[in-house]
């Protein structure tokens, strides 16, 4: 496979490998709120890969158990935490089966936790209660929780990019004064580099619609992207955090390319031999019903969604497999599902904008 190098966000005509040499016992996860679901199934479902999580304005494993009303009712606007207990039970059952990872993984991993005080999207309980899941596997003293930031909405938050900190709108990315991306990173691997001021390396497309059958059927993009640093593509040892975009803020909507060059994770990553890896969805009216371009946090696209046969999940892994296929250790991954792998679970619309 063959990645097309980006620079300053203008496509290069050159080609390069797509494999790097990756430690896969490196990875990363995060997102924000359906992107913040989606890292946690994603952290939890391949915990054996991983090395920590931070979720901004999500909630607990499967948390809308394949319900689209669940999804409103528990896992957005709750008038108080949802109980966690269905979720480890959940986790736990889907372990027992092999369907993903085992929990004891997350054991001796790190979690960072972000919610703002004005977030209307999702309620700051249900961050409270990702905060209890999390502890039922791990020790309290592996979580940072920053609960209720003051004056923050649902958004990522950066130290000076983006709309007003306390105010819910596109591109969903906050200037709060605050450095999310930097605190997330540091929770996970420990002490970093300084972000880089000016960046050494650049944007690759990644042809994402390889690594799954019909992608527009499980409202995925063609093309995904990644943020390399020069030390990586120089073939130095590197690790791969993948960051998840929330609704609306797929590449290819109304703010383009802004989650993948303006969150904030580059300049972190470009010191500390990480590259970045920014799965893309797309929206869809039909077939699946996804109209806001989130990922697959309650089972519109399959009953599987969290798990590792999740169709969505699964492209995701064989993305990792393929970035790490330059490594001399095991880059294997489960190979893509067939198209129609897992039934659909209720089949609805998705929240209302904004939840991104």
């Amino acid at each position: 496979r063959y990645w097309r190098d980006w620079s300053s966000d203008v496509c290069s005509s050159d080609l390069t490998p797509s494999g790097y040499n990756i430690d896969l016992s490196q990875t990363s996860t995060s997102g924000l709120s359906s992107g913040a679901f989606m890292a946690v199934q994603f952290h939890v479902a391949f915990s054996s890969i991983m090395r920590g999580a931070a979720i901004f304005a999500g909630g607990p494993f499967s948390c809308a158990e394949g319900s689209i009303s669940n999804a409103y009712t528990q896992c957005m606007y709750p008038s108080s935490a949802p109980s966690v207990t269905p979720f480890i039970d959940l986790t736990n059952k889907y372990a027992a089966a092999g369907t993903i990872d085992d929990p004891k993984n997350l054991s001796s991993q790190r979690v960072f936790l972000f919610g703002g005080a004005d977030d209307h999207t999702v309620n700051p309980v249900v961050m409270d209660a990702l905060q209890s899941y999390y502890a039922s596997f791990m020790s309290s003293s592996s979580i940072v929780y920053q609960s209720r930031n003051p004056a923050t909405a649902h958004t990522i938050p950066t130290v000076n990019y983006g709309g007003a900190c306390d105010q819910t709108v596109s591109p969903w990315i906050g200037k709060c004064g605050y450095d999310g991306a930097g605190k997330a990173l540091t929770q996970i691997y420990g002490a970093l580099a300084a972000p880089a001021t000016t960046l050494s390396g650049s944007i690759v497309s990644i042809a994402q619609g390889s690594f799954i059958a019909d992608p527009a059927s499980h409202s995925l993009a063609d093309t995904a992207y990644a943020y390399v640093p020069a030390s990586c593509a120089k073939g130095e040892l590197c690790r791969v955090h993948v960051a998840f975009h929330g609704c609306e803020q797929e590449a290819t909507g109304a703010i383009g390319s802004d989650f993948y060059l303006n969150a904030g994770y580059n300049p972190w990553a470009d010191t500390n031999h990480i590259i970045v890896l920014y799965p893309q969805t797309i929206a869809s009216n039909s077939s699946p019903s996804n109209a806001n371009a989130c990922w697959d946090w309650w089972g519109y696209d399959s009953a599987n969604y969290s798990q590792k046969t999740g169709p969505q999940m699964a492209m995701v892994r064989a993305m990792l497999g393929s970035l790490a296929s330059g490594s001399s250790g095991d880059a294997s991954a489960p190979p893509p599902p067939p198209p129609d792998a897992g039934s659909k679970a209720e089949a609805a619309t998705p929240p209302p904008p904004p939840p991104p």
